[in-house]
């Protein structure tokens, strides 16, 4: 018996203990124009964000124009180098614990902002828009700023720019000093609003012109009925139309709600309170539950953005202050005449 245990004591020793994954953490900064912070808003601001976390406001001085707001994403994993590509272990630790999970907090906080600014529009107040959604890597070392569309959104498949961001750092193709990137520049951006505004302002027309379209035959279809209906000494076909849906609404009353209001109804009938047929009132019940329905969907569906927008044009900005555009599809940097002449007046 004793040898047996002597036996198994050193298997024991030998047994090589597994290192539990790393797991990066995320935490949330709030940067907002100081004129809209309010003890109310700091509140609800933890109400709706206290699941991703805790959220942290911080305030800062009002400029001139619209007030720009950005939401900060700070990675954190501890003392692990994860950004340098060229230190051992970085690239697995990128590819095993950050992309994906980015990816996923990205959709997260995308979601939360909408659903956010929903419910300030059910509550008839006024929403808190951000401009720019920050991404901060290894303790602030490089931020990967992102332009947020006109819905505060962002779509999560483009949080693979912030790997893209990543190896043209560690390749060197950005220089030295790095502390952000922009995605995407500001004159890539100011070119993709002028054009998506233009299609924006064409897509409703059209769909207006549709919509009037769709109006005048549908009319022209009920008249068109009608007359035929006159000529052959028939029942008009609107009359029967409502007959039949009737007819249908009384089928399809299986809800209890409906049912128990229809039940009221009816029993008014009988104490001479309501002067309604049956039909009348299972017809009115169901279309007011439809309605219901309609109002629904509408309440809690997210709006869509003006125009999308594309990452390819970034703006890599360093420690001195200076920036410069870049072009991800050629890996070089571009000219940006205007920028420059906007620099050297400064």
């Amino acid at each position: 018996m004793f040898g047996t245990q002597t036996e198994i004591v050193p298997s024991l020793r030998r047994r090589e203990i597994p290192m539990a994954k790393p797991h990066p953490s995320l935490a949330l900064l709030l940067d907002l124009d100081e004129r809209l912070v309010t003890p109310e808003l700091r509140l609800e601001i933890d109400r709706c964000y206290s699941y991703l976390g805790t959220p942290l406001v911080r305030t800062h001085p009002a400029t001139e124009g619209e007030p720009e707001n950005v939401m900060r994403c700070l990675v954190r994993l501890g003392n692990r180098e994860y950004l340098d590509p060229s230190v051992e272990g970085a690239n697995e630790l990128w590819e095993t614990a950050i992309e994906h999970w980015l990816l996923n907090q990205i959709h997260a906080v995308d979601n939360q902002m909408k659903i956010y600014n929903r419910r300030q529009r059910e509550e008839e107040r006024d929403e808190l828009v951000f401009t720019w959604l920050d991404v901060e890597l290894q303790g602030g070392r490089l931020v990967v700023r992102f332009h947020l569309d006109s819905t505060c959104g962002l779509n999560p498949a483009d949080s693979e720019w912030v790997t893209k961001v990543r190896s043209a750092l560690g390749e060197g193709l950005l220089g030295e000093d790095v502390v952000m990137v922009q995605l995407p520049s500001n004159a890539s951006y100011a070119e993709q609003y002028t054009q998506g505004m233009k299609a924006l302002e064409l897509r409703r027309a059209a769909e207006e012109e549709e919509a009037r379209r769709a109006a005048e035959e549908a009319a022209a279809q009920a008249a068109a009925e009608e007359a035929a209906a006159d000529e052959a000494f028939l029942a008009s076909p609107s009359l029967v139309a409502e007959a039949e849906e009737r007819n249908r609404a009384e089928e399809e009353a299986s809800d209890l709600v409906v049912q128990a209001r229809i039940r009221e109804d009816l029993e008014k009938v009988e104490r001479g309170e309501l002067e309604k047929t049956p039909e009348e009132i299972v017809a009115e019940r169901i279309a007011e539950e439809a309605h219901l329905g309609e109002d629904i969907q509408r309440k809690y569906a997210l709006p869509e953005a003006d125009f999308p927008l594309t990452f390819e044009q970034w703006t890599v900005i360093y420690a001195d202050g200076s920036q410069r555009d870049f072009d991800s599809t050629t890996a070089a940097f571009v000219s940006n005449a205007s920028a420059e002449a906007d620099a050297a007046k400064e």
